[in-house]
Parts: structure tokens; C-alpha cells; sequence
């Protein structure tokens, strides 16, 4: 295995349980073998953490301002607010 893996076998690992699971913890895998048959996996619990890209914008805050906006017939200022409103009201009294 990789250099965060460890290949036991299953007597090896009910002997040495809490060995295994402390490492686990901090990082590890475990690959469980019956004989040379890998049969399990042991790894942590914890998600890992991604790194979050940042893309550059591929328009200028300008060129969006030009791109044209079409507003729905009959709909004024406001409007959207309102049904907001209405839908969170009926989200209060359903629960």
C-alpha cells in the first residue's frame, strides 16, 4: 500500500485493534486481508477537506451590466418580494 496504508491480517489486527485505530485516526488505512484476499477497508470517519478554487470572472462586472434583462409580463417592483413573504409565512405555519 501507500505510505498512509498498512496491510494487515485479520489475527494481526484483533491483536493490535486500538494500535490500528489510533493510526486510522490520524490519517491511515487499514487493508484487512484474509490469507493474501483483501476483504476490508478501515478508514477514518472524517470528510477530508477540499481546497475551494477561486476562478477568475469571465466577464467584467461592466459587460454583465450590458447583457440585457428580461422582465417577466406584468411584473412590477416589489412583486418578488411579496411572494417571498407569502412563501415564508406559508413555511411558518406548516413548520
Amino acid at each position: 500500500m501507500g505510505p498512509m496504508g498498512t496491510e494487515v491480517t485479520i489475527t494481526e489486527l484483533k491483536s493490535r485493534l486500538s494500535t490500528y485505530l489510533r493510526a486510522v485516526r490520524n490519517g491511515g488505512e487499514i487493508l484487512v486481508k484474509d490469507r493474501e484476499t483483501p476483504i476490508a477497508r478501515i478508514v477514518s470517519c472524517k470528510p477530508e477537506r477540499r481546497r475551494v478554487a477561486t476562478i477568475p470572472a469571465a466577464k467584467s462586472h461592466k459587460d454583465i451590466d450590458r447583457l440585457p434583462f428580461f422582465r417577466p409580463a406584468n411584473l412590477k417592483p416589489g412583486d418578488v418580494d411579496e411572494a417571498l413573504r407569502w412563501v415564508r409565512q406559508d413555511r411558518a405555519v406548516r413548520g
